[in-house]
């Protein structure tokens, strides 16, 4: 028996090596633990004595697989998925009493450890059972569940590294893009990874790896909380992943495809997956299990789109042949078969209050589906080239996009509202945020632009094959170079222009100081003609008066009128002076303005080229913040693969250990067998030698008893003698001293 758990330990270490050795190629393959090749062997060990059909304490067996999944008189003994859970695991571990087995050390670690891994994967039966382990975080998730808004800041990415998966230096054509229903938040598929975006900023918020494959699904779920990415590889592999938005941590992934997926959508509830593709077939898996549980086989070619609606009571799916199929998502029982397209069914999606549906074809229609009686109800065309897609918003906008490049919003009905340019091929992914602000559009040739849907004209582009942290370095330390080096110019030519304003204000001044002291003089000299006026006046009266002093006052008239034209060229002259001072000045002053402005200018851009200087720093600043957050990740990756590595030594010599001491035992067993035979050859032999010496004994028995007697009496004549003779002895010591006779 511990030979058999021995091989099953080493067993399961050698496949443990193996799937560390592979773990860098593909996700590692489970160890399936089985009841009769593991979990038997423990139980008929340790439990069948007491536990078994013969002997069923508390009406519980445990040789056989139907039995103990029967469980005992006081119920099942193992909780299916949950180890812990189980009442059977409890008293094994001796975490509950009794104790099991009783008055017994517990069971080795190893075989506990055997009959856990059992427990979790589904408590297979044999070889050809199936693994069901029970996703512990899809479980958790599935506790707490909204389908709208959920309360406090919509979920958006909190610690997520920015570092690319793969650096490419183009895109491929754009396959998947969603956009939050809840946080202005966009999911961009690209190779190997999704990129998640603010759809405000543009800002690149983190990146999801995607090592399965190429993105070809993005489905946030209805509260926000977490991304559907459906994809894998052309013609070899396909599946879906759920991952949590804010952390990146991976909750759930299902499906096993032969080929890749293309579309996939979650239910409301997040209970189920549906996933299809090129094998026409939509397979519907349970979250926490990944089983599946529903298989729809009516499309006739690639399935393209799915969606279920957000009441979660339908689910419909688009082919590549026209083919428009509603089913009811709990039976998978075909609702509707909705005909109209002329061309692929390229997208769908349900309007918010599940009433309606939306389909894009590349027919180059739009046309909307009534759910209750499940007709067309509103069709228009809305691209030239075909519509390849289209997205709600939780405001009921419809945005499309198609084969004319362009980007369109419309209202519920179909009325035109935006048109977005700027995108050079194809439009093949729209999304729209839940408010209905932002809208995205990924075209063909692998661009994708970011609008605020008020203002077509302020577009954002991002990439889906966004740059490694070390090229971000380089560019930001490239740009921030060129923003010094400008600059450093502007701020001499600001220092130019600042001085030159400067000689420009001493120089106005020094001309207004000369037009003050030529203001003074002219009022000086205009003071000095008005005497000279008046006293020419009163000469005039004195000639008038006094005709005898004619000649003399005619004199000095003529001197004081000759004075008063040397004045008033004085005056004149001044005027003239004072006409180019005002000239000087006014030149001077709009000199000076020019000069003032052109100094603004230029400490209008110096600011401006701070303000960028500062947003480089901080973009720096930011890259490096990413690089260390990179760098510790990786750290703690090579920790933990170091760990990974020594506990693989660690096992590897325990497994030589162990399989030494299997060949040892396996020898001593060998060389038991050998002994054995002799032995049962010698007990033959002996067996004869019992037989005679048994009947000596019996002889000698006898002989003995009557011996016994013999020695009996001799004792009592014995002591009869002992006491004659000491009677014989005190005789003669009395005589010796009566009669003091010699000896």
């Amino acid at each position: 028996m511990k030979i058999r758990v021995v091989a099953s330990i080493l067993w399961i270490l050698a496949g443990a090596t193996s799937l560390l050795a592979q773990s860098e190629k593909s996700p590692p393959e489970e160890t399936k633990i089985t009841f009769e090749d593991h979990i038997k062997p423990i139980f008929r060990e340790h439990c069948s004595a007491c536990h078994s059909e013969s002997d069923k304490e508390s009406d519980l067996a445990l040789d056989s697989y139907g039995a103990t999944l029967a469980g005992g008189s006081s119920g099942q003994v193992i909780v299916e998925g949950n180890a812990d859970a189980s009442r059977l695991f409890k008293l094994i571990t001796h975490a509950e009493q009794p104790y099991m087995p009783p008055d017994q050390d517990p069971i080795p670690k190893e075989q506990m450890a055997l009959i856990k891994t059992w427990i979790e994967q589904g408590m297979p039966e044999n070889a050809g059972s199936k693994i069901k382990r029970n996703n512990a975080a899809a479980a958790s998730l599935l506790g707490n569940v909204t389908t709208g808004r959920p309360e406090g800041p919509p979920p958006m990415p909190q610690s997520l590294l920015r570092e690319p998966v793969q650096e490419t230096p183009r895109s491929a054509a754009i396959s998947a893009l969603a956009a939050s229903p809840w946080a202005p938040l966009i999911a961009l598929g690209g190779q190997q990874q999704v990129s998640l975006y603010h759809a405000e900023t543009g800002q690149l918020l983190g990146v999801l790896p995607f090592p399965e494959g190429e993105p070809q699904s993005l489905v946030f779920t209805r509260d926000g909380r977490q991304l559907l990415i459906g994809g894998g590889r052309h013609g070899h592999s396909g599946c879906a992943v759920l991952v949590d938005v804010a952390t990146g941590e991976r909750i759930a992934k299902v499906g096993d495809e032969l080929d890749i997926v293309l579309a996939a959508d979650i239910t409301p509830d997040k209970q189920r997956i549906a996933l299809a593709g090129p094998q026409k077939i939509i397979r519907v898996f349970d979250t926490v299990t990944g089983e599946v549980v529903l298989q729809l086989k009516k499309h006739t070619d690639w399935v393209y789109t799915l969606r279920y609606s957000p009441d979660g009571i339908l689910l419909a799916s688009g082919d590549r042949s026209n083919g428009l199929l509603v089913w009811e998502a709990d039976t998978g029982t075909l609702y509707a078969d909705l005909r109209g397209h002329k061309g692929e069914i390229r997208s769908l999606d349900f309007r918010p209050d599940s009433n309606v549906l939306a389909s894009s074809s590349l027919d180059g229609t739009v046309k909307l589906w009534d759910m209750f009686e499940s007709k067309e109800i509103k069709s228009w065309n809305a691209h030239g080239g075909g519509v390849h897609a289209i997205a709600y918003a939780q405001s009921g906008l419809i945005a499309t996009g198609g084969g004319d490049a362009k980007v369109k919003v419309w209202d519920g009905n179909g009325g035109l509202k935006k048109e977005f340019t700027g995108l050079s091929e194809m439009v093949l992914e729209v999304a729209i945020t839940g408010d209905g602000k932002y809208v995205a559009g990924g075209d063909w040739n692998g661009n994708v632009r970011l609008w605020p849907v008020e203002d077509p004209a302020a577009a954002h582009p991002v990439a889906a094959n966004p740059p490694s942290i070390h090229t971000r370095l380089k560019q930001a330390q490239t740009a921030l170079d060129a923003i010094r080096a400008e600059l450093d110019s502007a701020q001499q030519v600001a220092a130019a222009a600042q001085s030159a304003a400067q000689q420009s204000v001493a120089k106005t001044q020094s001309l207004q100081q000369e037009s003050q002291q030529v203001m003074q003089q002219l009022a000086t000299a205009t003071k000095a003609a008005e005497a000279l006026s008046q006293q020419v006046a009163k000469y005039d009266s004195e000639i008038q008066a006094l005709e005898e002093k004619l000649a003399a006052a005619r004199a000095a008239r003529e001197q004081a009128a000759g004075q008063l034209a040397a004045r008033k060229q004085e005056v004149q002259a001044m005027q003239e002076r004072q006409a180019a001072l005002t000239e000087q000045l006014s030149a001077a002053q709009a000199q000076q303005e020019k000069l003032a402005a052109a100094a603004q200018t230029a400490e209008q851009r110096r600011a401006a080229l701070e303000a960028r200087l500062t947003a480089a720093q901080a973009e720096l600043e930011q890259a490096q913040a990413d690089k260390a957050a990179l760098d510790a990740y990786a750290q703690t990756l090579r920790q933990e693969a170091e760990q990974a590595s020594a506990r693989l030594t660690e096992l590897t010599a325990k497994a030589e250990s162990v399989k030494q001491q299997k060949e040892e035992e396996q020898k001593r067993a060998t060389e038991m067998e050998s002994q054995l035979a002799e032995l049962k050859a010698q007990l033959a032999e002996l067996q004869q030698r019992v037989e005679a010496l048994a009947a000596q004994q019996t002889a000698v028995t006898a002989s003995l008893a009557e011996k016994s007697q013999l020695v009996s009496q001799l004792e009592q004549e014995l002591e009869s003698a002992q006491q004659a003779a000491l009677m014989a002895q005190e005789k003669l010591q009395l005589f010796e001293a009566s009669y003091h006779h010699p000896q």
